[in-house]
């Protein structure tokens, strides 16, 4: 029996399988040393905000959010002093008349408050990047390209939201809107990533896996970044205790914590077990490669965040664990949506692939 080439099946069956085609040729014209660029830019720009998250909680436990009280300049510098000497003799009547009531010139603080800040910048530079290597992706997949987009227009959002939490003298609404803004940006970009990296050439094993998977997958997500939400608000709740107790008697703040600590201490219980079935569901249903990483990373990376929270809980919230636990937890998050994304484009690009298979062997080639 003679071959039926894709051509041949888009020329016999008409317009449908035309779009069936499209959607299993996705991103195949890309030439592959622009789609290596590109995955090497975006991997490094979502390594960049995981840091940029991580440096984030260092400044917000240690209490340096004002260690510049002003913005885009730091001490009305850009590059701040490191001592006091190096200020105005009158620098706390200014920034008082400003707004910023007892400002006191701390070194460690300014600058791990400037150094988040020069991350800032050079993950801006990292995304405009990404953006730029995602241009070719227009004509072959638009999608990776509008992502990447989306991405570095919020990242400017970003930007300017930061410089409103240092206006609202670190407001904790604002401060959880901007970390919330932040998973919203490396989801995009995540996204962006994948779909350049996961083709349908790659024939991954999705017909192994029951449909039960994805409903149960898209709720967990859901529950993790819920889990992630309520967790902002019990850290909310450690800056005020903290700022009344001038940062000092730890082992008196977890007594003083509002209801939504106990919410978000026992809701990790249920929330474990539902990822752990999953996890043991997924590893012991497919042998796929990038799934059983993925699974494995989520195990990994649930442990890691009951250790980083019973720590809190037991050793009076340590400023090491605090950064970490919620590093962790936003981790989370990425792995589920990665995993969601990589299983759900999969899916759809096997069921194309499926349609225009069996549509080019509905018609006979012509000679």
């Amino acid at each position: 029996m003679s071959q039926i080439s894709p051509t041949s099946s888009i020329r016999a069956t008409g317009p449908s399988s035309h779009v069936a085609a499209a959607k299993v040729m996705r991103g195949a014209g890309t030439p592959m040393s622009v789609r290596t660029r590109f995955l090497w830019m975006a991997t490094a720009t979502v390594v960049t905000i995981y840091a940029l998250i991580l440096v984030g909680g260092i400044v917000r436990a240690t209490g340096s959010g004002m260690g510049c009280p002003d913005w885009p300049k730091c001490f009305d510098q850009w590059v701040p002093p490191t001592s006091e000497a190096q200020l105005p003799a009158n620098y706390q009547d200014v920034y008082a008349d400003r707004g910023y009531a007892d400002t006191t010139f701390n070194v460690r603080k300014t600058w791990t408050e400037y150094l988040n800040r020069l991350l800032g910048v050079f993950t801006g530079f990292t995304i405009l990047l990404t953006l730029l290597f995602s241009i070719p992706f227009r004509r072959t997949d638009p999608m990776v390209f509008w992502l990447s987009l989306a991405g570095f227009i919020l990242v400017g959002v970003q930007g300017w939201l930061g410089s409103r939490v240092v206006a609202s003298n670190l407001n904790p609404g604002m401060i959880t809107l901007h970390m919330l803004l932040a998973q919203l940006i490396v989801g995009l970009l995540i996204g962006s990533l994948l779909r350049a990296a996961v083709q349908a050439k790659d024939h991954l094993d999705i017909h192994a896996l029951p449909s039960w998977v994805f409903p149960v997958l898209i709720a967990a997500t859901l529950a993790g970044l819920a889990q992630l939400v309520i967790g902002t608000q019990v850290r909310e709740g450690v800056d005020i205790i903290a700022k009344q107790s001038n940062h000092e008697n730890r082992h008196l703040w977890i007594d003083n914590l509002p209801l939504v600590f106990s919410i978000h201490k026992w809701l990790a219980l249920p929330l474990t077990v539902f990822n752990g079935w999953l996890i043991i569901n997924l590893l012991g249903r497919t042998q796929n490669v990038l799934v059983r990483r993925l699974a494995l990373a989520l195990a990994f990376l649930i442990i890691a965040t009951i250790v980083m929270g019973l720590s809190m809980d037991r050793l009076n919230l340590p400023v090491f664990a605090q950064p970490l636990h919620l590093w962790f937890a936003s981790l989370i998050f990425g792995v589920q949506w990665a995993m969601l994304l990589v299983l759900f484009q999969v899916r759809k690009d096997s069921q194309s692939s499926s349609l225009g298979t069996h549509a080019g062997k509905s018609i006979p080639r012509s000679a």
